[in-house]
């Protein structure tokens, strides 16, 4: 036997010797949780966690789950735990979540022992020194976070479990969950008691019906995932330069009387690329190079004129008389009157921290520059419409007849709502 053949034999070994020992640990693995009296679907589907909304949920237009593992606890608490991953909405989130059943749905209520999770749309409670809990009523809070709750979640940290809760309508959801079956097992046990020590009579007032598990965007309901729908490039003024124009991931949504649309636009080109060898020989070939571009905007329900915040877009220059301002923002306008009176003091501070990415307010379109498409860079376009247009004087509303819709608005520190 030649030295080839010998190195190529000694793989081909190794090889199925590391297949058995995976196969084998495979078996023992799904053989541990039946013993237990779970059961393992090796390739769950999307549409089985649907009916979770709060993140790590509801973000991203990019979704898989795997490896679901489905049972009870030792004192009777459903549970879900499952491989769960998200792309396209900000950070991406790949992790094992357990989700127990509650006894009724409630709102969204998330418990953190450390950094807060990502995507989540309240600000911090100052209830229990040892966690940041985030939702939408102090009182709600208050109400479930009872002494036996809070008890329950500090066993859980304490017993070394990483403090990632959430409450997601019908379902108690842990992030970290281990994927050995004996640890998974003293996980479970251990976060049951939080379950167990909800008070079904003091939250019966926040219950709420379980909604439809759908395809939906965590803070925005009205959001649709449209899919594609070519007649944007016309309506946008898109390139039509090169073929195979197609538009994907479309979004549309209401957004409180200010409607977002944001897309994906693809198409290719072609070029003729010349060569010549060392001795001389002449080829030709054809080069067809992919391209897109992102579109984010907000229709207006009435007219302004031009005004261009770091936008690409054309315009006389004005300035103001903050240097800081000047410094971060190049604004454009045909204008110079409007453009003073909408960005004044109060919104050049509000621009300065808020930071956001180049726009320009044309007509009935307020369109943004953007290199991203993923759902938190148009959740942020969507809010930063109604921050800003709120912020508008209302004598510039009242010079030009328009009766604006009520704007939803956040508020800077420095700011008296």
């Amino acid at each position: 036997m030649s030295r080839t053949t010998l190195i190529v034999v000694l793989v081909l070994v190794v090889a199925l010797g590391v297949a058995v020992f995976l196969i084998i640990r495979r078996r023992r693995y799904i053989g541990a949780l039946r013993s237990r009296g779970w059961v393992f679907s090796s390739r769950p589907q999307l549409a089985e966690v649907l009916d979770h909304q709060a993140p790590p949920f509801g973000l991203g237009f990019e979704r898989s789950v795997d490896e679901g593992i489905r049972g009870t606890t030792r004192g009777g608490v459903a549970f879900h735990v499952f491989e769960y991953a998200y792309r396209e909405g900000g950070p991406p989130f790949d992790q094992r979540v357990a989700s127990l059943h509650l006894p009724m749905a409630l709102p969204d209520l998330f418990v953190t022992g450390g950094e807060p999770r990502s995507g989540v749309r309240f600000e911090a409670l100052p209830l229990v020194p040892e966690l940041r809990v985030q939702t939408h009523d102090a009182t709600y809070a208050r109400t479930l976070l009872s002494t036996p709750v809070v008890g329950a979640i500090m066993a859980f940290g304490r017993a070394g479990h990483n403090l990632d809760l959430s409450i997601d309508g019908a379902h108690l959801v842990a992030v970290g969950a281990p994927k050995d079956p004996d640890a998974l097992e003293a996980y479970l046990e251990a976060l049951a008691p939080v379950v167990s020590a909800l008070d079904p009579a003091a939250l019966s007032a926040y219950a709420q019906p379980v909604g439809p598990g759908r395809f939906g965007f965590y803070g925005h309901p009205d959001w649709e995932l449209v899919g594609s729908d070519d007649r944007l490039i016309d309506t946008y003024g898109l390139t039509t330069a090169g073929f195979a124009h197609v538009t994907e991931k479309v979004v549309r949504g209401d957004n409180g009387g200010l409607p977002v649309e944001a897309f994906i636009h693809r198409w290719k080109t072609q070029r003729t690329e010349t060569t010549t060898d060392s001795q001389g020989k002449t080829s030709t070939r054809t080069v067809t190079e992919d391209h897109d571009e992102v579109v984010a905007a907000v229709g207006l329900p009435f007219e302004l004129p031009l005004l261009s915040v770091n936008g690409p877009w054309d315009g006389r220059k004005v300035r103001f008389e903050s240097e800081e301002f000047n410094k971060m923002f190049t604004v454009r306008t045909d204008d110079p009157k409007f453009a003073s009176d909408v960005i004044h003091p109060r919104t050049m501070e509000y621009l300065m921290q808020a930071a956001p990415p180049g726009f320009v307010i044309n007509g009935p379109l307020m369109r943004f520059e953007v290199s991203k498409h993923d759902t938190a860079t148009i959740g942020f376009c969507a809010d930063f419409a109604h921050d800003f247009l709120s912020r508008v004087p209302s004598f510039v509303w009242q010079d030009r007849r328009i009766s604006p819709p009520p704007f939803r608005t956040r508020f800077l520190a420095s700011e008296q709502p």
